[in-house]
């Protein structure tokens, strides 16, 4: 009986730190993840501003962008994957711009929730906006645009054919 609670003892403690491990394995998936999260909360609240108000949609999606933000420190952890090729050094060697940025976007996050009128929202919207637009210039590597990006089409051939 003692060597079956030993062994179950021993198969739960290796799960949790296989489970650890795993937290941190594919970090760059769980970061896609949670930014395509808040993008999609970022939508839908840009639809309550020129669409129909439902208060109760504004607060859940505001909690999406807060609860995210909260999520984004653990993503970028000091000992999780800073192999990523999406995430600049930066993120990990200016831990404290980073984390300022974080708590910036978290606390503009909030004012969703105590906007009085779309005005305030769509201002709440643009902020927002900002703040991942900087963060993103400072802490991410940006993928070069796709061809004939911008409506103009493929570059034209050269003109010797």
């Amino acid at each position: 009986m003692r060597s079956n609670v030993v062994m179950i003892f021993s198969a739960t403690c290796l799960a949790g730190v296989v489970s650890a491990g795993a937290v941190f394995a594919d970090a760059h998936s769980d970061r896609q993840a949670l930014m395509r999260s808040n993008n999609a909360a970022y939508n839908a609240l840009d639809a309550q501003v020129v669409g129909i108000l439902d208060p109760a949609t504004v607060k859940a999606q505001a909690q999406i962008l807060i609860d995210n933000g909260a999520k984004i420190a653990v993503l970028f952890a000091p000992d999780s994957d800073q192999n990523d090729a999406g995430a600049q050094k930066a993120v990990w060697t200016d831990a404290a711009g980073f984390k300022a940025a974080n708590d910036k976007f978290i606390a503009d996050a909030k004012t969703f929730l105590t906007a009085p009128d779309r005005i305030a929202m769509a201002h709440a919207l643009v902020t927002v906006q900002a703040d991942c637009a900087a963060c993103h210039k400072t802490y991410r590597v940006m993928p070069p645009a796709p061809a004939g990006r911008g409506g103009r089409g493929p570059a034209p051939p050269p003109a010797d054919q």
